[in-house]
């Protein structure tokens, strides 16, 4: 019965999981801490007893939003050390582009 809970857990937590990716990536700055600390999260779902949980995606973004003040946290002092700028890592996202041809302006 493990496996088919442990399923259950991975159908609802893949659908969430770009979202709780962009909510890390905001409150962090990078791609693969983000990532990181979304798959922290997902190693702790399971253990979770779902059924006292109303709204998961709500559930997890409080999950995701501890662990990155947590991650934060333990960063601090190597951040306070350092003299140079921290820019957050660019994101490029994909966007589909409309059909229509747009006229030539040069």
């Amino acid at each position: 019965m493990e496996p088919a809970s442990s399923q259950d857990a991975a159908a609802v937590f893949d659908p969430l999981r770009p979202s709780l990716i962009h909510v890390a990536y905001r409150m962090l700055g990078s791609v693969a801490d983000a990532e990181d600390v979304v798959q922290d999260a997902f190693l702790r779902w399971p253990d979770v007893d779902r059924n006292a949980v109303r709204e998961p995606a709500a559930f997890l973004r409080c999950v995701v939003t501890r662990l990155c003040l947590d991650r934060l946290k333990s960063v601090r002092r190597g951040r306070e050390t350092y003299l140079g700028p921290w820019l957050p890592e660019p994101v490029v996202e994909r966007r589909r582009m409309r059909s229509t041809t747009l006229p030539c302006l040069y």
